[in-house]
């Protein structure tokens, strides 16, 4: 599983005490996404814990495969635990049976896969919406 660290959104923090923010996502052999943590973290520790309960929870963790909330009727999946979400698909599928492959592919990864012990610094991609991004001040 590989870590990112983006900048923090302003909403978080005010200037002086920005901070970045960190999430996780696993890459296949092929540096594929297969899938990613639902949250953004405050730091590194924060996040590295949120994987280890991921991959000692994951017996228990509920899959979620639903229509994504578009107009094109696509597919997504996500992995609940403790009525939490814990992971969710790295993007959307036109077909079911290709987004329950990609889950199957992701659960046996995660089980098999590998902590990274460094990060990749990431911009903040076009369009991606922030937790709290509905409150932001707009002068």
């Amino acid at each position: 599983m590989d870590v990112e660290r983006r900048q923090a959104p302003d909403e978080w923090t005010p200037a002086a005490n920005r901070a970045e923010a960190v999430s996780w996502r696993l890459v296949g052999a092929n540096n594929h996404e297969l899938g990613r943590g639902p949250d953004f973290h405050r730091g590194h520790t924060a996040c590295h814990s949120a994987v280890v309960r991921l991959r000692d929870g994951l017996d228990r963790a509920v899959p979620l495969v639903t229509m994504a909330a578009d107009a094109a009727g696509t597919w997504t999946w996500q992995l609940a635990m403790d009525d939490r979400c814990v992971a969710v698909a790295a993007r959307t599928y036109r077909r079911q049976r290709e987004c329950r492959d990609s889950l199957q592919l992701f659960l046996t990864a995660a089980v098999a896969g590998q902590v990274a012990s460094g990060v990749t610094y990431t911009r903040r991609l076009r369009g991606l919406r922030l937790p709290d991004a509905a409150r932001r001040n707009v002068s």
